[in-house]
Protein backbone atom coordinates (compact mmCIF):
# COMPACT_ATOMS: atom_id res chain seq x y z
CA UNK A 1 0.00 0.00 0.00
CA UNK A 2 1.40 3.69 -0.93
CA UNK A 3 1.99 5.89 2.00
CA UNK A 4 1.46 9.59 2.01
CA UNK A 5 4.79 11.69 2.86
CA UNK A 6 3.58 15.12 4.78
CA UNK A 7 0.04 14.10 5.57
CA UNK A 8 -0.93 13.96 9.38
CA UNK A 9 -4.02 11.56 8.36
CA UNK A 10 -5.77 9.91 6.11
CA UNK A 11 -8.06 12.55 6.02
CA UNK A 12 -5.21 15.41 5.69
CA UNK A 13 -4.19 13.35 2.01
CA UNK A 14 -8.01 12.82 0.85
CA UNK A 15 -9.00 16.52 1.08
CA UNK A 16 -8.24 20.08 2.71
CA UNK A 17 -11.52 20.54 4.70
CA UNK A 18 -13.13 18.22 7.21
CA UNK A 19 -16.65 19.22 6.11
CA UNK A 20 -15.44 17.53 2.66
CA UNK A 21 -15.97 13.68 4.21
CA UNK A 22 -19.93 13.76 4.77
CA UNK A 23 -20.05 15.39 0.90
CA UNK A 24 -21.31 13.15 -1.40
CA UNK A 25 -19.30 12.31 -4.00
CA UNK A 26 -21.14 13.99 -6.83
CA UNK A 27 -20.50 17.28 -5.16
CA UNK A 28 -16.75 16.72 -5.13
CA UNK A 29 -14.13 18.83 -7.40
CA UNK A 30 -12.68 16.21 -9.91
CA UNK A 31 -9.83 16.66 -7.78
CA UNK A 32 -11.47 16.04 -4.61
CA UNK A 33 -12.54 12.68 -6.67
CA UNK A 34 -9.47 11.86 -8.20
CA UNK A 35 -8.18 11.77 -4.39
CA UNK A 36 -11.19 9.92 -3.17
CA UNK A 37 -10.02 7.26 -5.61
CA UNK A 38 -6.17 6.61 -4.82
CA UNK A 39 -7.44 6.45 -1.33
CA UNK A 40 -9.91 3.49 -2.36
CA UNK A 41 -6.74 2.05 -4.37
CA UNK A 42 -4.36 2.49 -1.66
CA UNK A 43 -7.13 0.46 1.24
CA UNK A 44 -7.22 -2.27 -1.49
CA UNK A 45 -4.68 -3.28 -3.93
CA UNK A 46 -6.33 -4.73 -6.87
CA UNK A 47 -3.79 -7.03 -9.40
CA UNK A 48 -4.49 -4.67 -12.35
CA UNK A 49 -5.46 -1.03 -12.27
CA UNK A 50 -6.39 0.43 -15.51
CA UNK A 51 -6.31 4.56 -15.87
CA UNK A 52 -7.91 6.45 -18.52
CA UNK A 53 -6.55 10.14 -18.75
CA UNK A 54 -6.13 10.68 -14.96
CA UNK A 55 -3.81 13.55 -15.06
CA UNK A 56 -6.65 15.25 -17.23
CA UNK A 57 -8.85 17.77 -15.35
CA UNK A 58 -6.65 17.71 -11.79
CA UNK A 59 -4.66 20.42 -9.82
CA UNK A 60 -0.98 20.07 -9.53
CA UNK A 61 -0.91 18.70 -5.96
CA UNK A 62 -3.47 16.27 -6.94
CA UNK A 63 -1.12 14.82 -9.44
CA UNK A 64 2.04 14.32 -7.37
CA UNK A 65 -0.13 12.43 -5.14
CA UNK A 66 -1.51 10.29 -8.38
CA UNK A 67 2.67 9.67 -8.77
CA UNK A 68 3.61 8.99 -5.54
CA UNK A 69 0.55 6.46 -4.91
CA UNK A 70 1.30 4.38 -8.64
CA UNK A 71 4.84 4.95 -8.33
CA UNK A 72 4.43 2.74 -4.90
CA UNK A 73 1.61 0.55 -6.45
CA UNK A 74 2.53 -2.87 -5.74
CA UNK A 75 0.25 -4.16 -9.10
CA UNK A 76 0.16 -3.99 -12.81
CA UNK A 77 -0.88 -0.77 -14.39
CA UNK A 78 -2.26 -0.15 -17.64
CA UNK A 79 -2.60 3.63 -18.32
CA UNK A 80 -4.08 5.26 -20.77
CA UNK A 81 -2.28 8.56 -21.33
CA UNK A 82 -1.01 11.65 -23.56
CA UNK A 83 1.06 13.16 -20.87
CA UNK A 84 4.49 11.80 -21.77
CA UNK A 85 6.00 14.07 -18.86
CA UNK A 86 3.28 11.87 -16.27
CA UNK A 87 4.26 8.32 -17.87
CA UNK A 88 8.00 9.01 -17.23
CA UNK A 89 7.22 10.26 -13.28
CA UNK A 90 5.74 6.58 -12.80
CA UNK A 91 8.60 4.95 -14.77
CA UNK A 92 6.15 3.24 -17.68
CA UNK A 93 8.41 0.85 -18.39
CA UNK A 94 6.67 -1.07 -21.69
CA UNK A 95 4.05 1.13 -23.78
CA UNK A 96 2.16 0.94 -26.61
CA UNK A 97 1.13 3.41 -29.53
CA UNK A 98 -1.78 2.61 -32.03
CA UNK A 99 -1.06 4.41 -35.25
CA UNK A 100 -2.17 3.23 -38.75
CA UNK A 101 -4.44 1.25 -37.50
CA UNK A 102 -1.86 -0.80 -36.12
CA UNK A 103 -0.35 -1.67 -32.68
CA UNK A 104 3.11 -0.37 -31.94
CA UNK A 105 5.01 -1.58 -29.14
CA UNK A 106 8.12 0.04 -27.35
CA UNK A 107 10.45 -0.48 -24.14
CA UNK A 108 12.07 2.69 -22.56
CA UNK A 109 9.70 5.92 -22.87
CA UNK A 110 12.85 7.84 -22.92
CA UNK A 111 14.36 6.78 -25.86
CA UNK A 112 11.38 7.32 -28.08
CA UNK A 113 9.07 10.02 -28.81
CA UNK A 114 5.45 9.23 -28.17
Amino acid sequence: MARVKNSTSFNGFLFFNNEEIYAKAAVLSGGERARLCLAQISARSPALLVLDEITNNIDLETREHIIQVLKAYPGALLVISHDEAFLREIEVTDYYVCQDKRIHCYENLDNEKL
